[in-house]
C-alpha cells in the first residue's frame, strides 16, 4: 500500500509541475498564450500587450564528447512532434500550439507523430530579428537582385513568416597533429639557343615535416534537413558563442526542428573542417612555397566538447506572377537567402554586355600578343 501511495504522490507532483510549467506561458492579463518577443527580450501577449520576464540567462554547459555520448537519449518534455507529408520535415511544438501547415514548405495537413528519441538541446540562440525586421531584410535583399524584375519589391506578396529554431552542433577540441608534406617553389630557366631559345618554368620540390597544435572553439555543424552546411554558410552562420542555457520560454510561439544528422555524424563533419583548417595553417608556415603536392595530417583530438544549439530562422515564401519563391532569414543577423525571378529583358541585355566584354578581351589579347 505504501508503494502505491508513493507512486500516486509522485504522479501528483509531476502533474502539478506540468500545470505550473504550462501556466508560465499564459498571459496574466487575458489568459492568452505568451510569445517570446525579440524586440523586448521578454514573453509578450500579442492580444493585450502584457509582458513577462524570461528566466535569467546563463552560459550553456558544454558536454564532453565520447563514443557513448549519442546514446544518452532523453525526451524534451512538454513538446509534441509533427511531420509534413510533403517535405518530410519533423518539427517540435509546445503542447498547447496547433498548426495546420508545415512551417517550412507551407503544405497543409501536417500530422502529429510520435516524439523522436534523441538528445535534448542544452543551448539556444534566441531570436534577435523580429518578424517585422525580417520583412525589411527581405525587401533589402530583393532590392539588391540586379537581374530581378524592377517591380518585384512592390508587387511580390509575402506569405506569413514562420519562426523556426533549427538544430546545430558546436564542437571544441584541442588538436595536436604531426604532418609531412611535399611542397614546391617555381622558378624559370632559359634553355636552348638561337631560334630554339626559350624560357621554361620548373618546380623545385622539397619535403617538410613537423607538428602543430591548434584549439578550435565552437566549430558549427548544421543538423537540419532544410538548412544544410552550404546554406548555413550563405546565411552567415550563427554566433553560437552567444548562446545561452536552453529554456522553453524562448521557444514559446515558435517551432523547433528535430535534428536529422546525429551527434556522431556531425562530429565527423567537424573533424573534417578542423583538419582542413590545420592543413591551411601548415601551408601558411611555408610562405615561399607556391605549389603543393600533398599535405598529410595525423591528428589527435583532445578534450572534445559539444553543445546542441537551437538557432533561429524565419522561413517563408513570396508569390510573384503566380509562382512561389522560398526564402529564409537569419534570425540573428537578418541575412536573407532565397530564389528570385529573373527579368527576361535585364537578362538579355546583361548577356549582351558579357559577350561584349569577352569579345573586347579577346581583341586586346590578340593585338598585344598575336599581332
Amino acid at each position: 500500500m505504501s508503494q502505491i501511495k508513493e507512486n500516486a504522490e509522485e504522479k501528483k507532483d509531476v502533474s502539478a509541475a506540468k500545470e505550473v510549467e504550462s501556466d508560465t506561458f499564459k498571459c496574466p492579463g487575458c489568459g492568452n498564450f505568451l510569445k517570446y518577443d525579440p524586440d523586448c527580450g521578454r514573453l509578450k501577449c500579442d492580444y493585450c500587450g502584457c509582458e513577462k520576464d524570461v528566466p535569467p540567462t546563463s552560459p550553456p554547459m558544454e558536454l564532453y564528447y565520447t563514443s557513448l555520448s549519442e546514446q544518452g537519449f532523453s525526451v524534451w518534455g512538454e513538446v509534441k512532434c509533427i511531420q509534413c507529408p510533403v517535405c518530410g520535415a519533423k518539427t517540435m511544438l509546445e503542447k498547447y500550439q496547433t498548426v495546420t501547415v508545415c512551417p517550412f514548405c507551407g503544405a497543409p495537413n501536417v500530422v502529429e507523430s510520435d516524439e523522436l528519441p534523441g538528445l535534448k538541446p542544452n543551448a539556444v540562440l534566441p531570436f534577435r530579428i523580429s518578424e517585422k525586421k525580417a520583412h525589411e531584410s527581405l525587401k533589402k535583399w530583393m532590392g539588391k537582385k540586379f537581374l530581378a524584375p524592377s517591380n518585384l519589391k512592390k508587387t511580390a506578396k509575402t506569405s506569413k513568416m514562420n519562426g523556426i529554431y533549427v538544430p546545430s552542433w558546436t564542437f571544441d577540441s584541442n588538436v595536436h597533429a604531426n604532418y609531412d608534406a611535399r611542397l614546391g617553389k617555381t622558378y624559370t630557366v632559359t634553355v636552348g639557343s638561337g631560334k630554339n631559345r626559350r624560357t621554361e618554368t620548373r618546380v623545385r620540390w622539397y619535403n617538410v615535416s613537423g607538428s602543430i597544435n591548434s584549439f578550435f572553439d565552437d566549430v558549427l555543424v548544421g543538423a537540419s534537413t532544410k538548412i544544410n552546411q552550404k546554406k548555413l554558410v550563405k546565411i552567415g552562420g550563427f554566433d553560437t558563442k552567444n548562446s545561452i542555457q536552453y529554456e522553453e520560454e524562448y521557444l514559446s510561439g515558435y517551432s523547433a526542428e528535430r535534428y536529422s544528422q546525429g551527434l556522431d555524424a556531425s562530429w565527423e563533419v567537424a573533424k573534417g573542417l578542423m583538419i582542413d583548417s590545420v592543413r591551411a595553417q601548415i601551408r601558411n608556415r611555408y610562405p615561399d612555397a607556391d605549389r603543393v603536392d600533398y599535405i598529410n595530417v595525423y591528428p589527435v583530438f583532445n578534450e572534445t566538447k559539444y553543445k546542441y544549439v537551437l538557432a533561429p530562422i524565419w522561413s517563408s515564401s513570396y508569390r510573384y506572377k503566380g509562382k512561389d519563391y522560398g526564402f529564409v532569414v537569419n534570425g540573428r543577423n537578418g541575412r536573407t537567402v532565397g530564389k528570385a525571378p529573373l527579368s527576361p529583358i535585364k537578362t538579355f541585355f546583361f548577356s549582351l554586355f558579357c559577350a561584349g566584354v569577352a569579345a573586347l578581351f579577346v581583341y586586346v589579347f590578340y593585338m598585344l600578343f598575336m599581332a
